[in-house]
């Protein structure tokens, strides 16, 4: 055998070896704890983007959105067929920095499910309660129903049995008592929470709606809305954290349900409280207020808000309702259909320019300039949409329009962000105007998601340079990627 052949035999085994340690090295960042299949070869032949092959990777997901201090969890992907994707939760330790919850930090949601249902009450003790032993025997309320059919059409019908009232539940008890059995970290803000009885309804809506789901062998989530916060919140805590919290949720509704004597229902209570920690009742919090989010004024920020992602910097996109079904697999895995992806440049998520309405016999789009100089003439459309969010703030009685300029607060002093990113220290909005209250109103526009990751940071910069104003962000299509209305402000 000639020199030759032997030295092109030796690279190929070198290069066997190299790839394999490498694949061995990504297997490494999938704990088989929690998807123990992972090198699996998927159902149907699909494109691996897993450790399974050489040419694969798994893609490391961090995505700091906002200004949180820590990391999201590193998460695997595969492709599968029909535009599905395969998500691969590692196990992990609880961050300890969300294990705790201040009754600061909950304000805000006790302040937006004040105006959902009825005014908070004292908690009384369970025998002092008749009828403990027939449960959701009571009349519904106006506000209860409201919130029941905001919660149903938005999350989908019940999959467990549905009390005729909520309120006069033992589920709706049992949570209320169950606060002086958790840790002093958290105590003080679940207290806070579970007396607003329309939190504890939404609290009820979440159990019996979302968390029945998880009864299943293989969950399936059908609606977009839950399919897309099941993702989110996967991501954020991890796919076997939410599913403890699923199951200490289905736990207590089965104890309440067979609970026959009060210290029953008060031992039931117990066992819940004591599973909850701060990462976990975030969840809760989480599920319980969005499934109303249309009702209420403003999502609010903070607890585990900013940790949910909207897009991961290898373009999936991830938005309030982009997922059309979600799948718990057996071996720990998520299996999601219907998520955008940054490499389409026109979808249903964002209008091309090509869109634009006709313009002259040239071809070339029509610009308004009303309020301003063309946004960019490369794109019509994302010109048009801030001449008529500006037309329509001033037929409202906004003053101070301003179009695509440097940012100033509702004085009209100039404003610089003090943690500038990339050294970026003002911003541009595309539509600015001050309302007739005096508040600053900002707003920016998408045209590609490719730049959502980009336009987000935009986001917090804004945030970060005038604290006082409020901002939006939308895509071209009118979907609502995030928004932030300053405390004690009015929306809209």
């Amino acid at each position: 055998m000639s020199r030759a052949h032997v030295a092109l035999r030796l690279i190929l085994v070198l290069t066997v070896a190299f790839l394999s340690s490498a694949c061995a090295s990504s297997r490494a960042l999938i704990d088989p704890r929690g998807a123990r299949q992972a090198t699996d070869t998927p159902h149907g032949g699909a494109h691996t983007i897993g450790p399974r092959q050489s040419q694969g990777r798994v893609i490391e997901q961090q995505a700091p959105m906002g200004p949180a201090p820590f990391q999201l969890l590193p998460v695997g992907l595969r492709q599968l067929p029909d535009s599905r994707w395969q998500f691969f939760f590692p196990r992990h330790p609880l961050n300890p920095t969300l294990e705790v919850l201040s009754l600061e930090e909950v304000r805000p949601f006790l302040a937006v499910f004040a105006h959902l249902g009825a005014q908070s009450r004292p908690r009384l003790h369970l025998l002092e309660l008749s009828g403990a032993g027939s449960p959701g025997q009571g009349t519904v309320s106006p506000w209860e129903s409201r919130l029941r059919e905001e919660f149903l059409s938005h999350v989908g019908p019940p999959l467990i049995p549905l009390p005729e009232s909520l309120t006069s539940s033992r589920l709706f008890l049992a949570l209320q008592l169950s606060t002086r059995y958790m840790n002093e970290g958290i105590r003080e803000a679940a207290i806070a929470l579970f007396t607003s009885p329309a939190f504890v309804l939404s609290v009820c809506l979440s159990i019996v709606v979302y968390f029945a789901a998880w009864l299943a062998p293989e969950p399936l989530f059908s609606k977009a809305f839950a399919a897309t916060l099941t993702l989110r919140l996967s991501m954020a805590v991890g796919l076997i954290e939410l599913g403890h919290v699923a199951l200490a949720c289905l736990r207590l509704y089965q104890e309440t349900e067979a609970a026959s004597t009060p210290q029953e229902l008060e031992a039931a209570s117990a066992r819940f409280g004591r599973s909850m920690g701060g990462t976990y009742l975030r969840v809760l919090v989480t599920v319980a207020s969005l499934g109303v989010a249309r009702l209420i004024p403003q999502v609010p920020e903070g607890g585990i808000w900013r940790l949910l992602p909207t897009v991961t910097p290898e373009g999936l996109v991830i938005l309030e309702q982009s997922v059309s079904t979600a799948q718990v697999v057996a071996d720990g895995s998520l299996i999601v259909s219907g998520v955008a992806t940054g490499t389409v440049t026109c979808s249903s998520l964002a209008l091309c320019a090509t869109n634009a309405s006709a313009g002259d016999s040239s071809g070339t789009p029509t610009l308004s300039t009303r309020y301003g100089n063309p946004h960019t003439r490369q794109n019509p459309t994302h010109n048009e949409a801030i001449e008529k969010e500006l037309a329509s703030r001033e037929a409202a009685g906004h003053t101070n329009l301003r179009k695509d300029r440097v940012q100033r607060n509702a004085a009209g002093k100039r404003v610089y962000d003090e943690a500038p990113v990339r050294d970026v220290r003002f911003r541009r909005p595309d539509a600015s105007s001050v309302r007739p209250d005096g508040v600053r109103h900002n707003t920016n526009y998408v045209s590609n998601t490719q730049d959502l990751k980009r336009e987000l940071e935009a986001f917090e910069s804004m945030k970060r340079a005038d604290p006082d104003a409020i901002l939006e962000l939308y895509m071209l299509d009118g979907t609502l990627v995030r928004r932030y209305v300053p405390p004690g402000v009015s929306f809209p």
